[in-house]
């Protein structure tokens, strides 16, 4: 089996030499000179030496450079590391060792000074390689040096393909190995589930080393075009999906809620778009609605992760617009168990399946699983029981098999004895007319055990106070499950990827309290 990075670029130059495959800025790559410059690259990295099995690790930048690198350390036999370009030069420094890079590949001059720093924190490294860099080997002059065929090398099923990490919101990032056959099934999924199409065009806003990946490594399989533009900008994106007729696109809700919000919406033509998946995290039952209503019946939804990272539930948009009709409740959900040959169980503490309705821990059994987490055995023993990957996502199922995800399993609120899960008091808070963000969180307390706390960003021009937001929480909700107190905050603390971090503004919140 040949790496999935590796072959899918090169079919495409072969099937669809013509066909636009990147387009960035002004800069505009057929698929026949796409795959040169990946066979270039790949020929460089073994004449320097890189041998199948070693680890290749790319600094994330969204641009072509970012994209051929990937392929390139695929085509070289190589497992490829792709590190999210905003992380902190700790974690950067951390993932370097843990993976045992080899050499490090820094596709765009601002990460210059970065890939420089660790290069001198991690001697171990043989190479560097970045664009337009000093005391490295300059990655034009590379290509240029090395044009001609690549190399085809053949490996097995379940060979390392390439390492994930996690963000790291709670320690250290963990590495997620994924094997060729994990790789290639997970590529295979989204071209179903996305029907992707010769000829369409994929928006990649996102960071391309995570969520934004499905719509690169799918739209290999079928020639379509990849628009690369360097961080989700509302106003760029919208002239861009006017520009190129961009007809997929992918969004975490937050940014979703940035899209509808923005005043330049109306100012451009968006009725090329076809397909939109919200997933990565909890949207609430309102921003759905306003998004079918502006949007249309595009929209899907699913539940997945680094650790299986096709869709493992599918809702899709026929599905959303039933919900809108006539099960509102279902807006909530992220779909039922999926048709691409992945299996979903919702266990108790005792592996059981739980009853319909009731809570317990979602896991799943599919071909785009994970192998392991690298160097964490334990962990994996931990992780994958009997063959099934338990997430730490707590779930329920509904009498028409729709999932509804809960919450994590270490952030449910234990107060007074009673279970609170935070998203169903943030789906609460997020009925308020005035309410943009939410994040409900426990913090010690002597009389109840923990108590719930809640803090809240309005939606600009609104006003709120937190006395009038909670006594509209307690039309909704019951009354343990009521934050005990709530502070009103400019904007909530992310995640690197966008998501808002319960951790981050639980932390903010001892702070202010000196607790």
């Amino acid at each position: 089996m040949i790496h999935p990075y590796s072959y899918y670029p090169a079919r495409a130059a072969r099937w669809y030499p013509g066909n636009t495959a990147v387009i960035e800025g002004d800069k505009r790559l057929t698929y026949a000179e796409l795959d040169s410059r990946i066979d270039a690259l790949a020929r460089a990295l073994v004449a320097l030496g890189v041998k199948p099995g070693d680890r290749v690790a790319v600094l994330q930048a969204n641009n072509h450079q970012f994209m051929e690198s990937l392929c390139a350390s695929a085509r070289a036999g190589a497992a490829f590391v792709p590190m999210l370009g905003i992380l902190s030069e700790e974690d950067h420094a951390y993932i370097l060792e843990d993976a045992a890079a080899e050499v490090l590949i820094a596709p765009a001059a601002e990460l210059g000074q970065r890939a420089q720093a660790l290069r001198q924190r991690r001697p171990a490294l043989r190479q560097l390689i970045q664009v337009a860099g000093d005391e490295a080997e300059d990655y034009e002059t590379l290509l240029a040096a090395h044009a001609g065929p690549g190399p085809v090398l053949r490996g097995n099923e379940d060979d390392l393909a390439q390492i994930l990490y996690t963000s790291g919101t709670t320690g250290k990032p963990k590495g997620v190995a994924h094997s060729y056959a994990s790789t290639q099934a997970s590529i295979i999924g989204w071209v179903a589930m996305a029907d992707r199409q010769p000829g369409d065009v994929g928006l990649l806003y996102m960071p391309m080393s995570h969520f934004a990946a499905r719509l690169m490594d799918s739209g290999w399989v079928t020639g379509s075009t990849a628009v690369i533009l360097p961080a989700p900008d509302p106003a760029a994106s919208f002239a861009a999906i006017a520009e190129h007729g961009v007809s997929h696109i992918l969004a975490i809700p937050t940014l979703l809620q940035m899209f509808l919000d923005h005043p330049e919406i109306d100012n451009h033509d968006l009725s090329s778009l076809r397909f939109i998946c919200y997933a990565a995290a909890p949207a609430s039952s309102g921003l759905v609605r306003a998004a079918i209503e502006r949007f249309g019946a595009i929209l899907h939804t699913g539940w997945g992760g680094t650790e299986a990272y096709c869709l493992n539930t599918h809702m899709s948009p026929a599905e959303h617009q039933a919900a809108v009709e006539g099960h509102e409740e279902r807006l909530l959900s992220c779909g039922r168990e999926g048709s691409l040959g992945g299996r979903v169980r919702i266990l108790d503490e005792a592996g059981n399946d739980v009853a319909t309705g009731e809570v317990g821990e979602v896991c799943v059994r599919a071909p785009w699983m994970m192998a392991r987490y690298w160097n964490l055995p334990e962990r994996t023993n931990d992780t994958v029981v009997d063959g099934w990957l338990h997430f730490g996502d707590l779930g329920r199922w509904d009498d028409d098999g729709y999932m509804y995800l809960v919450d994590r399993k270490g952030d449910m609120i234990i107060t007074g004895g009673m279970n609170v899960y935070p998203r169903e008091v943030e789906e609460a808070l997020y009925q308020h007319p005035a309410v943009l963000e939410a994040a409900v969180f426990g913090v010690a307390d002597e009389k109840w055990g923990e108590a719930v706390r809640a803090a809240v960003a309005l939606r600009q021009g609104e006003t709120a106070t937190a006395e009038e937001i909670l006594a509209f929480a307690k039309q909704h909700l019951s009354a343990f499950k009521v934050p005990k107190s709530l502070d009103i905050v400019p904007a909530l603390a992310k995640t690197p990827v966008g998501k808002i971090s319960r951790r981050e503004v639980k932390a903010d919140f001892l702070a202010g309290t000196g607790a």
